[in-house]
């Protein structure tokens, strides 16, 4: 699968490791260019310099010809722009990172509009994913007893 990652933060790079680990075909787009050559010299992937919400910047980076667009900055604007542009001019799916509670309300009507594939918040994600968990405290101990091998 051909995937584009615009952010070279800590989850773009963690996103690239992991999907360059699932033989994915990786390509990041990022401004800061010593952040994408610290990525580039340990792992196998495509580097674009450049603002990831800029069009010729996604072209240079292969969207036409991209199966996936996943937004990772911190800006949940730039993240939600880099997808709508992705999806006008490549019709790849698409994933942004939308961290601001105040979108929480409006997340399904920006996906919608926006034609995101999904929109995630990853700090709610993981306070759903502990409740849950602590709904079953029975879980956790298996999950304690599986970490213990």
């Amino acid at each position: 699968m051909k995937i584009i990652i615009v952010g070279c933060g800590k989850v773009g790079t963690t996103l690239a490791e992991q999907l360059n680990r699932e033989q994915h075909d990786i390509t990041l787009i990022d401004s800061d260019s010593d952040a994408l050559q610290s990525v580039s010299d340990s792992i196998d992937v495509m580097c674009v310099t450049g603002n990831g919400a800029i069009y010729q910047v996604q072209m240079d980076a292969g969207i036409k010809d991209a199966d996936l667009l996943i937004a990772t900055t911190n800006s949940d604007e730039l993240n939600m722009l880099c997808c709508l542009i992705a999806k006008k001019a490549g019709n790849c799916h698409t994933i942004a990172r939308i961290r601001n509670p105040e979108y929480s309300a409006e997340i399904n009507y920006i996906r919608e509009e926006l034609n995101l594939s999904l929109a995630i918040n990853p700090e709610l994600a993981a306070a759903r994913e502990i409740a849950r968990l602590l709904r079953f405290p029975n879980a956790i101990k298996i999950e304690l007893c599986k970490g213990q091998d």
